[in-house]
């Protein structure tokens, strides 16, 4: 045997081990096939490392366990797993080992030549390198006489855009789609994405659970509409599994995403059709068996591939069995009388260990002879419940109870888990979970950080029949939402203590089972209590994840049973109502009713001296009344909130700075808060180099480093600074994209629009625009939408050709913003909408808009607009022919905005002022007016108010010159 140990990477380049075809790079996690990755488990990759580490010697189990399992107990079964996976990878037949051998009560042993060295070259190959888009499990077992179907079902997908795969529970549907889901990873440009429709209960989340699963979170009150937007320009393959529960609510949405995305192929598992007019069936059989009759040798048995599938499965559970002739027509018996039902057949050869082939059979004689008449249809489905029976009545009476109670998760689940809902002790439930994943009845998951579990669509659907005959559903639902409950409490209290993605990681899988809770809960009107501490402990996740919408509802369900379960005035009425304002607020406006909702949550508050939520409440309020437009309100706001994290809670004493610099910001008060904030921001981006910490900034529902860049960008901008408010925005942009935090995402496109509007970049304001647009429709940001209205519209009454009926567009939008509350730059707004409409001739209209705009910037003492106002005033009074006013308002502009410390809008009105005074031939003065204004900025040459400053400056010089001469 040649073999040469590399122990370490030698000058930068990772160590390799090559046997056969194959290449195991071990710090890549990577197995390369002819150069194309494997797909393989990450446990998996780690026990081929410790085998081809040491080709040709014993490695036992223990020693396996300890490396790929450190400080953690797991069972044998776990390591059989992915022994068997990675057999399958590398292709070994059972009986056939041609690399690893199992030495029989000791471990294993890698039998295969291994070449060990670094790789050649500085690089992996390209391929190896590629990311696949795709969220498919990676596949733990071989697939058996199913190559036809899976052929058929890739040319159904190239004619047709739904193709369901029907057939009865256990037929091996989901085995087959998932097949053909592999096969298309690379042929779609979006990729491709499995719903796994058999955790959900209640068929209007059916969009949800698509959503999530291609990326988008579900946030909007109208998720279907926002998923077909979504999709609208996407080309990706949707594999959605086990329809037939929620077939019509799934049929709805599959007829909507195929009308409206056109590059979405759908295809479908279900026992039943969506009996739609686009769908192109292909039903499922089940696995070829020999006839009863046959008296077959073992190798004629194995050409059949039932046979095949339970020899595997069989070697799988006992290593030493091989199939003999004198054995192989019983084996094909049982086959048969299984009707080549895969599950089945899986679920009696996970048995052999203890009846053996013989033994086998007389179990099913015992079991089925009820069973008479044609084998098809619901025939093929009494077997397979039959086969479940079977099975769950050779489990003891603790291993079936195990089994009926973890039947309640929605997915995943672990240890403690099934202790809690089970009421057994940990180590024995650990032991009688090791025990259903030996017999088939549950999936186990070894390559995160934890050992987890799962059970299979058909058996938790079997298991939740066996708990509702038990007499103990109510008593074990009560336990597993106490404990999600419990769970999710203590996810609360490590929010801050650890790393937003190892959080997330942690505790995002326990988004079904709240759903699940709260569902039953529901129905407990004696449960009152228990669901709204359910809603409590599941405020962070949903903010977490940006389910703004979810959230509202639920907690505006949950608020609704307070004075029924006696809990008026509590903590838990705290909680909720404020978190219940403050999604109010952004999904759908700034309501009075969310306000309400706030001031008595700071109430309850300032009662039971919760200084966490009085900061909490002030904070969300100060920013309600801020975009309310009722800026001295909200600064008294702040000041409270300043003045409490002061004194009693100094780790709020950013986000009071961060709330004071957007009332500094609307009041003019700009050398406040550019110096405030940028100090502020450089403390936060410290933080922010370590990207594990990046989404602990959103403590009061948006990201606080992306409101003050969003401030400070507008603040640059104001006060001469145009290319360092450019590169702020891009900056804010990008890290808000980087968070992956809608809501905050949402801010940050709101505030980049104007910026790119005042320095000309018009494409960027439009593709902005259009982000903004999209994603307020997709989330449900109702508060976002006349934003990306506005600037849409303006951006139309800029082009040349523009006509005057497109003014009317931002009147519509100044009436969205009324409709949604969000009345914050609303004056400003009524400047460019008076503006176009004074260029369009509408002189009257553009009068009496912008003077409401000047009477509400002085109403709610919004100054930092004020100098602008003045100028498009005078703009205005020069349309109408009276230049001797617009002179002097042009003045007092000048005079305001130098006062402010604005000089972006002293250089806009210098301009006007400049281009009045030359028409009524004061050439010499005007250039005396703009020179010095243009010359005290040092950047910013390029955009749009300095190139025409300068342009216009040129004139008026030539001007001069030509007369002087």
């Amino acid at each position: 045997m040649e073999y040469m140990m590399s122990s370490a990477c030698e000058n930068g380049r990772p160590r390799s081990f090559s046997f056969g075809p194959f290449v195991l790079v071990p710090e890549r996690q990577l197995l390369l096939q002819a150069n194309v990755p494997v797909r393989i488990g990450g446990r998996a990759l780690d026990i081929l490392a410790a085998l081809v580490e040491r080709p040709g010697e014993d490695v036992s189990k223990q020693a396996l366990m300890a490396r790929v399992w450190p400080n953690t107990v797991v069972e044998d079964c776990n390591l059989k797993v992915n022994i068997g996976a990675l057999r399958r990878a590398l292709g070994d037949e059972p009986g056939m080992a041609r690399y690893i051998a199992t030495v029989t009560g000791r471990g294993y042993r890698f039998v295969a030549p291994v070449r060990g060295g670094v790789l050649p070259g500085a690089s992996l190959p390209p391929v190896a390198l590629a990311e696949p888009r795709h969220n498919l499990p990676f596949p733990r077992s071989r697939i058996f006489g199913r190559a036809d179907a899976i052929d058929a079902l890739r040319r159904d997908l190239e004619v047709s855009r739904l193709v369901t795969v029907l057939g009865p529970g256990g037929i091996g549907k989901t085995t087959v789609a998932l097949a053909v889901a592999e096969k298309a990873i690379g042929h779609f440009k979006n990729g491709v994405w499995l719903v796994d429709l058999s955790l959900l209960n209640d068929a209007s989340l059916a969009p949800n659970a698509i959503a999530m699963a291609v990326g988008l979170p579900a946030n909007s009150a109208n998720v279907l509409g926002a998923l077909c937007e979504f999709m609208r320009e996407r080309e990706m393959l949707l594999v959605l599994d086990s329809c037939e529960h929620i077939i019509d609510a799934v049929a709805v949405c599959i007829d909507k995403i195929l009308v409206r995305a056109a590059g979405v192929k759908i295809l479908v598992t279900s026992r039943e059709s969506l009996r739609l007019d686009e769908e192109r069936i292909r039903r499922l059989p089940g696995l070829g068996t020999p006839l009863p009759s046959a008296q077959l040798s073992a190798q004629e048995a194995l050409a059949f591939p039932a046979v095949q599938l339970f020899v595997d499965r069989a070697a799988d559970r006992l290593e030493s069995f091989e199939l003999r002739d004198a054995e192989a027509p019983l084996v094909a018996e049982i086959c048969s009388r299984l009707d080549g039902l895969a599950l089945a057949i899986e679920f009696a050869a996970t048995r052999i260990d203890a009846f053996g082939v013989g033994g086998l059979l007389k179990q099913l004689d015992d079991r089925f002879h009820v069973i008479v008449g044609r084998r098809a249809g619901p025939q093929r489905q009494r077997t397979l419940s039959a086969t479940l029976d079977w099975s769950y009545s050779l489990l003891s009476a603790r291993d079936a109870a195990l089994l009926r109670d973890v039947s309640v998760f929605a997915g995943m689940f672990e240890v403690d888990g099934a202790s809690a809902v089970s009421g057994l002790r940990p180590a024995e439930t650990a032991d009688a979970l090791a025990e259903l994943v030996a017999k088939s009845l549950l999936a186990v998951d070894v390559d995160g950080a934890d050992v987890t579990y799962r059970l299979l669509e058909t058996t938790r659907t079997y298991g939740l029949d066996k708990l509702a005959g038990s007499g103990k559903n109510q008593e074990t639902r009560q336990r597993h939402a106490e404990h999600v409950c419990r769970v999710l409490e203590r996810a609360t209290v490590e929010w801050s203590q650890s790393a937003a993605p190892q959080w997330a990681s942690v505790y995002g899988r326990h988004l079904d089972d709240l759903r699940g809770a709260l569902a039953w809960a529901r129905h407990e009107t004696v449960n009152r209590a228990l669901r709204i501490r359910l809603t409590v402990a599941g405020l962070l996740l949903w903010n977490h994840f940006s389910h703004t919408e979810e959230c509202r509802a639920r907690v505006s369900e949950a608020v609704a049973e307070l004075d029924a379960a006696g809990l008026t005035g509590s903590v838990f009425e705290m909680q909720l109502k404020a978190w219940l304002g403050g999604a109010t607020m952004f999904t759908q406006g700034l309501m009075s009713q969310a306000m309400e909702a706030m001031e008595q949550a700071l109430d309850i508050a300032n009662r039971r001296g919760d200084v966490d939520y009085r900061v909490r409440c002030l904070r969300l309020m100060g920013v309600h009344q801020l975009f309310c437009g009722e800026n001295d309100a909200a600064i008294h706001t702040i000041g409270r909130l300043a003045s409490v994290a002061a004194a009693e809670m100094p780790s709020a004493i950013p986000e009071a700075e961060a709330a004071l610099g957007f009332a500094e910001l609307f009041t003019g008060q700009l050398s406040g808060v550019r110096q405030r904030l940028e100090r502020r921001r450089e403390l936060d981006l410290r933080d922010v180099h370590d990207s594990q910490r990046l989404r602990h900034h959103v403590r009061y529902l948006s990201d606080r480093i992306v409101n003050v860049g969003n401030v400070l960008s507008h603040t640059l901008w104001l006060m001469g600074s145009p290319d360092a408010a450019l590169r702020m925005t891009k900056e804010t942009v990008a890290y808000a994209q980087q968070t992956d935090h809608h809501l905050s995402l949402g801010n940050a496109l709101s505030w980049a629009v104007l910026v790119f509007y005042w320095t000309g970049r018009h494409e960027e304001c439009a593709h902005c625009a259009a982000q903004l647009d999209e994603l307020a429709s997709r989330h449900g940001f109702d508060v976002r939408r006349p934003t990306a209205m506005f600037y849409k519209a303006a951006l139309a009454c800029e082009q040349p050709d523009a006509s005057p009926t497109e003014i009317d567009g931002l009147a519509d939008a100044v009436m969205a913003f009324h409709a949604t509350g969000n009345l914050a730059r609303l004056p400003f707004y009524l400047g460019v909408l008076a503006d176009f409409s004074a260029r369009a001739g509408r002189l009257a209209e553009a009068e009496a808009t912008i003077d409401a705009a000047l009477d509400r910037a002085v109403a709610k003492n919004e100054q930092w607009c004020m100098p602008e106002l003045v100028r498009i005033r005078a703009s205005v009074l020069a349309a109408g022919g009276r230049a001797d006013e617009a002179e002097v308002q042009l003045l007092a502009s000048m005079s305001l905005a130098q006062t402010m410390g604005a000089s972006a809008w002293r250089l806009r009105a210098a301009t006007d002022l400049a281009r009045l005074l030359s028409k009524r031939s004061r050439v010499s003065e005007a250039r005396q007016v703009l020179l010095p204004v243009i010359q005290a900025f040092t950047e910013g040459r390029e955009t749009r108010d300095l190139v025409q400053a300068a342009q216009l400056h040129a004139t008026l010089a030539d001007r001069e010159e030509a007369w002087s001469s």
